[in-house]
C-alpha cells in the first residue's frame, strides 16, 4: 500500500475508488479460478474457465497480428486464438518450461489465455473488493476490473475481465461445442468444393478454386502509374495488362517486396476477377487443392485481424493445421482493388472484339488443369483431382508391392495407394524434399501421384486444347508419350502436355507384378 492509497504491483498501478466504495463482496461470493504470471496472482470468474490445457505443438500464426496474438489451434475441431498474458500485461519476457493455456468462454467469444501455472478456486466471500479506474482506453489498462484481498490483505488477486482484457468488437459468434455438433449434425452437408491453398509469409491461406481464374508463376512484374498502396505493378497475361497486389500488403503489412534481401524463387500469381476487372494477387507459394465441404468451414474469433473482413473461416488441413479460408465475395467487392481494376482498364483498354467473337467465346466450356513437374512439366484435368496433400509422413509398404508403389497411406479413413511416376517410367530418382502427391479418381477409385512440385491453376477451353502433334514429342508407342492426350498453352511455361490417366493407370496395370528393374516400358 502506497502513502497515497493506491496498491500498486509490480506490474499495473490500480487506481482505486473513494474508499466509500470499497467493501466486502456479500455473503453469496463469487466463485474465481487463479493462476500466474511470474508471482503475480491473477483470476477469472469460474463460469468463464472452460478447461485448461497444454500449450499446443502447433500454432498457426494470424497475419499481422500485435505480439501479444500468439495465433489459432485446433482443439478437437474448434479453432481458438490464444493470447499470450505475459505479452499482452507487460511482464518480462522469460522462459517457462511448460506453459498453459486457459480456453476461456464468455457469451459469444471463445478464446484462450495462455498462462504461466493454475492457481486455485477461490470463494469471494468475506473478500475486500477493490474496483479500479483505468489510466487509459488502452486494452490492456482495462484488463483489471477490480482486486480482491485476502487474509487481511497479505494476498491480492487481480480480477480479469475477458471482454474488456481483448477489448473486442464486433466480434463473429463462436458456438459452444455441443451447439456447433447439433447444427453440423442437424445441417444438410451441401456439395464439396476444392480450394487451392497457399503460402503469405508464415500463414496459410486458401480460396475456393472455382474463384480463381488462373494461377501463375510470376512473370515479369511492370513498373506503372498504378503502383499505390499493395500494388507493385502490372503484368502483360496473353496480352491483357492486369494489375498486381502483393497480397502480403493488402493484408496489412507494410513490408515492401523491393526491400527483401532473398525473394522466394516459387513466387505465384493468383488470377481473380473483381467487379472492377481482373486483379493478380503475389504470394509466395501454392501449397495444395484441398476439398471440403461447406460445414467444415470452421468458425473463430477473429482477434486482432486487420483484414478479418476477408476471412470467412478456417479449414484444418489434417492433423492440428489451420487455413484461413478467403472470402472471394468480400474481395470481388473491395473497393481498392474495384478501383485499380478499373483504372488499369481505362489505362489499358483490352482490344475491342465484335459480339459474335465474344458470344462464342462465351459459349465455350471453360477447362481447368493443374500443372505439376515430375522431371518435365504435366497437366491433369481438376475434374479428375479430388485434392493436393504433402507427402504422407506414414507408409505401408505391402508385401510383394508393385515396383511403382512408394506404398500405402490412411487418407482420413480411406486407404490410397500412392504411385511413383519416376518408377513407372523408369527415371532417376532424386532426393525428396516438399514432395506433393495429387489425389486423382480412376475406376471409382482413388489414388495418389507423386510430384515434385504444383506449379500453376491453368484455365482454358476446348478450342485451346492441342492435339498429339506436339514439335519434339517421342513416337505414341513409347515411353511418356504414350501416356499423353493433347498439350495445353500455359501462360509462362508454354505449351505444357496433357497426362491421360486412364491410359497412365492401364501402364500401371500392365506393369503390375513386374520385379524392379524388369519393366517392359
Amino acid at each position: 500500500m502506497q502513502p497515497n492509497g493506491q496498491i500498486e504491483t509490480s506490474h499495473r498501478t490500480a487506481h482505486p475508488l473513494p474508499p466509500d466504495i470499497i467493501a466486502s463482496v456479500p455473503e453469496t461470493g463469487k466463485i474465481y479460478g487463479s493462476f500466474w504470471l511470474d508471482d503475480t496472482e491473477f483470476a477469472l470468474r469460474a463460469d468463464v474457465v472452460q478447461e485448461v490445457v497444454n500449450e499446443p505443438a502447433e500454432i498457426s500464426s494470424v497475419p499481422l497480428s500485435p505480439l501479444y496474438m500468439r495465433g489459432l489451434f485446433n482443439l478437437r475441431g474448434r479453432i481458438i486464438p490464444i493470447v499470450d498474458l505475459r505479452i499482452f500485461l507487460g511482464f518480462p519476457d522469460t522462459e517457462v518450461q511448460q506453459r498453459l493455456v486457459a480456453i476461456v468462454e464468455d457469451g459469444d467469444l471463445c478464446i484462450g489465455l495462455m498462462i504461466d501455472r493454475t492457481g486455485e478456486v477461490l470463494n469471494s466471500q468475506g473478500a475486500a473488493r477493490i474496483g479500479t479506474r483505468p489510466n487509459s482506453s488502452h486494452p490492456k489498462d482495462v484488463a483489471v476490473e477490480e482486486i480482491l484481498k485476502f487474509e487481511g490483505g497479505n494476498r491480492i488477486v487481480q480480477i480479469l475481465d475477458p471482454r474488456e482484457l481483448l477489448n473486442l468488437k464486433n466480434v463473429p459468434r463462436s458456438e459452444s461445442s455441443a451447439d456447433e455438433g447439433a447444427k453440423r449434425a442437424a445441417a444438410s452437408r451441401g456439395s464439396r468444393f476444392n480450394c487451392i491453398s497457399f503460402q503469405f509469409g508464415h500463414t496459410t491461406c486458401a480460396i475456393d478454386l472455382s474463384h480463381i481464374v488462373e494461377v501463375m508463376e510470376a512473370p515479369k512484374i511492370t513498373e506503372s502509374i498504378l503502383v499505390h498502396d499493395c500494388f507493385i505493378g502490372t503484368i502483360n497475361l496473353r496480352g491483357r495488362i492486369i494489375p498486381v497486389a502483393d497480397l502480403r500488403n493488402f493484408m496489412g503489412d507494410r513490408a515492401r517486396l523491393k526491400e527483401s534481401k532473398s525473394p522466394s524463387p516459387r513466387r505465384k500469381i493468383l488470377i481473380i476477377e473483381t467487379e472492377g476487372g481482373l486483379i493478380g494477387l503475389l504470394v509466395f507459394s501454392i501449397n495444395s487443392i484441398i476439398s471440403a465441404f461447406p460445414d467444415e468451414i470452421l468458425s473463430f474469433t477473429k482477434l486482432a485481424m486487420p483484414r478479418e473482413d476477408i476471412v470467412k473461416g478456417c479449414l484444418s488441413s489434417g492433423g492440428e493445421s489451420i487455413i484461413l479460408l478467403l472470402d472471394h465475395d468480400a474481395l470481388k467487392r473491395d473497393r481498392l482493388l474495384i478501383e485499380t481494376a478499373r483504372r488499369c482498364e481505362e489505362i489499358y483498354p483490352v482490344a475491342s472484339q465484335d459480339d459474335a467473337v465474344k458470344e462464342a467465346q462465351a459459349s465455350l466450356a471453360r477447362l481447368t488443369y493443374i500443372v505439376f513437374s515430375f522431371g518435365k512439366s504435366f497437366a491433369l484435368d481438376t475434374a479428375r483431382v479430388s485434392e493436393v496433400i504433402d507427402y504422407p509422413k506414414s507408409l505401408v509398404r505391402p508385401p510383394y508391392g508393385n515396383h511403382y508403389l512408394d506404398g500405402i497411406f490412411d487418407l482420413r479413413g480411406e486407404l490410397i495407394n500412392l504411385i511413383n511416376p519416376r518408377k513407372v517410367y523408369g527415371m532417376p530418382e532424386v532426393e525428396r524434399s516438399g514432395e506433393r502427391v495429387v489425389i486423382f479418381k480412376h475406376g471409382g477409385d482413388k489414388y495418389g501421384l507423386v510430384t515434385d512440385s504444383i506449379d500453376e491453376i491453368v484455365n482454358t477451353s476446348d478450342s485451346q486444347y492441342g492435339g498429339l502433334g506436339m514439335p519434339g514429342s517421342e513416337p505414341k508407342s513409347t515411353k511418356v508419350a504414350r501416356d499423353i492426350s493433347g498439350c495445353i498453352q500455359s501462360p509462362t511455361r508454354g505449351p505444357v502436355v496433357v497426362l491421360d490417366i486412364d491410359a497412365f493407370m492401364e501402364r500401371c496395370f500392365e506393369g503390375a507384378g513386374t520385379a524392379e528393374g524388369g519393366t517392359p516400358f
